[in-house]
């Protein structure tokens, strides 16, 4: 048997083992190099290698699976769904981004103009889709979540990778790459996040651009800032963090946690070529 047989065949015992051994090795290898190269502070542009490590990540354990690589990447192409799936993923980030600020206006604060120049909006949505944190779904939907739900309700496939997906970016944290002032509420946040994230996933037939444009989104600045009294209440939890927490509740319960969509469906393993028979990606509801 070839050393190259041999990595399949223990890859394929264990395919979520693999990808987070992998995982932490090309992560390491990552974060030991921008630490060697910025030292112990690194500009959050230079960090934009290490959002390619699950990527690369879960493109490696699909080849050492003996899988479809171009089935894993053909979830790109799953462009056969209604609109209102991306206008629901975008409203929900853009609402979650600005509910701390409609909510201190509604109750007498007073707006301001925008926190950031038009074109700095479209190019912070460009660059994460194309080449930054977007791309991680791959990996976070197109890979972890139906091979997770296979074994677990889609919820709680859901809450583990956004508990990886959080802890994953702590080298980064650490290193002030990102905007990450109190680390319960990010990894809060994430969680709840990856719950609408995979509620986009599982109803659009694993669509990733879905998810990829609603991730990009959530990345967006604040369109404006609100002076005045905020409530208390955002003293305890950030807006952004109450309102995806209150997304994801709603998921749960209207959709149902062992799929998180109304009929029940779930999509294929991608990658796997025999499977698909609960895939509905060629759906355009």
């Amino acid at each position: 048997m070839s050393r190259v047989a041999a990595l399949s065949r223990r890859a394929s015992d264990s395919p979520i083992g693999t990808f987070l051994t992998v995982l932490i090795l090309c992560s390491g290898f990552a974060t030991a190099a921008l630490y060697a190269v910025f030292g112990s502070t690194i500009p959050g542009v230079a960090a934009i290698p290490y959002a390619w490590t699950p990527m690369i990540s879960a493109g490696v354990t699909v080849w050492l699976l003996d899988e479809s690589l171009r089935d894993w990447l053909g979830q790109l192409r799953n462009l056969r769904v209604g609109p209102h799936w991306y206008l629901a993923g975008i409203g929900i980030m853009m609402l979650g981004t600005e509910f701390e600020n409609i909510v201190a206006m509604l109750l007498g604060g007073d707006g301001t103009a925008p926190a950031a120049l038009p074109m700095m909006y479209v190019l912070n949505f460009a660059i994460t889709l194309f080449i930054a944190g977007a791309l991680e779904e791959l990996a976070w939907r197109g890979f972890l979540q139906p091979r997770l739900q296979r074994r677990f309700s889609a919820l709680h496939a859901s809450v583990a990778i956004g508990i990886l997906w959080a802890l994953w970016h702590i080298p980064m944290v650490l290193a002030g790459a990102g905007n990450f002032a109190v680390f319960h509420e990010y990894v809060l946040n994430v969680v709840a996040l990856s719950v609408v994230l995979g509620w986009l996933y599982n109803n659009t037939g694993g669509a990733l651009p879905v998810v990829m444009v609603a991730h990009a989104s959530h990345n967006m600045p604040m369109f404006g800032t609100v002076t005045g009294d905020m409530p208390a209440v955002f003293g305890i939890l950030s807006g952004d963090v109450m309102f995806y927490l209150l997304c994801a509740s709603v998921i749960a319960l209207y959709a149902g946690a062992r799929t998180l969509t109304r009929d029940g469906s779930l999509p294929g393993v991608p990658g796997q070529l025999s499977e698909h028979l609960s895939r509905r990606g060629t759906r355009a509801d």
